[in-house]
């Protein structure tokens, strides 16, 4: 274990840099720069961005990043993710008539019940009347052939490569091979403008989503909105 503040302090000032002189070299503000020197990590925008801005920095000093990182989490380990919540699905309640409605049917239906009973002098059989075609329930229609065609787009979709693109801003990037523990294929800021491209099966984490548009193909990947970091399994 050793201390990743003073190490970085102590490398700044071998090489005759100011705060100021590694802000310009590493494009991070200063007071973050600063923080990183003095183990003030909850000053950084978050764990993904401190990991980032950290590998960065070192970089810059000519430093073994991995190293620093690998520190890091040794000493601020990440908490395990929650489940997220099983969605809920409400059904659609069925259209009823109000109960007005059925009163007036069923006193429609009294009257002219009697009025012909009383314009014949021979009984009739009445016929119930039966209830206009807008009250009866509409079967739900499925279209099996559109699933299957979806299901078959989707499936093609797939094998098209993923394509990130940093259209708002930056984002730190954390892409794995298949999963969340596979091999590391690329980690790092990725620059306002800047795109990355990746084939399929591989596993994301984006600092800042709401930053990036993300294509499958010529389809854009939706969901991406909020205000944290999230992962993307594609």
């Amino acid at each position: 274990m050793f201390d990743i503040g003073a190490s970085l302090t102590a490398a700044r000032d071998s090489q005759g840099l100011s705060l100021a002189d590694a802000e310009r070299l590493t494009r991070l503000r200063e007071k973050y720069v600063r923080a990183l020197e003095e183990n003030r990590f909850e000053v950084l925008p978050g764990r993904t961005y401190a990991r980032a801005f950290l590998r960065t920095y070192a970089d810059a000093l000519g430093l073994d990043a991995d190293r620093f990182v690998e520190e890091f989490d040794d000493q601020l380990p990440e908490p395990e993710d929650e489940e997220p919540p099983a969605p809920v699905f409400r059904a659609r309640r069925r259209r009823r008539f109000p109960l007005r409605t059925a009163v007036g049917l069923s006193a429609l239906a009294a009257f002219v019940a009697v009025v012909a009973w009383s314009g014949t002098s021979q009984q009739a059989e009445l016929t119930p009347i039966a209830p206009p075609p807008a009250a009866r329930a509409a079967a739900p229609v499925v279209h099996h052939a559109t699933h299957v065609l979806a299901a078959k787009q989707t499936a093609v979709v797939r094998h098209f490569p993923l394509v990130i693109h940093a259209a708002g801003g930056q984002c730190w990037l954390l892409v794995r091979r298949g999963g969340a523990t596979g091999v590391v294929l690329y980690e790092g800021m990725l620059e306002p403008g800047k795109s990355l491209t990746f084939v399929p099966k591989v596993w994301v984490r984006l600092g800042a989503p709401w930053n990036v548009a993300v294509h499958r193909g010529t389809r854009l990947v939706g969901g991406l909105g909020g205000t944290k970091p999230l992962n993307l399994l594609a």
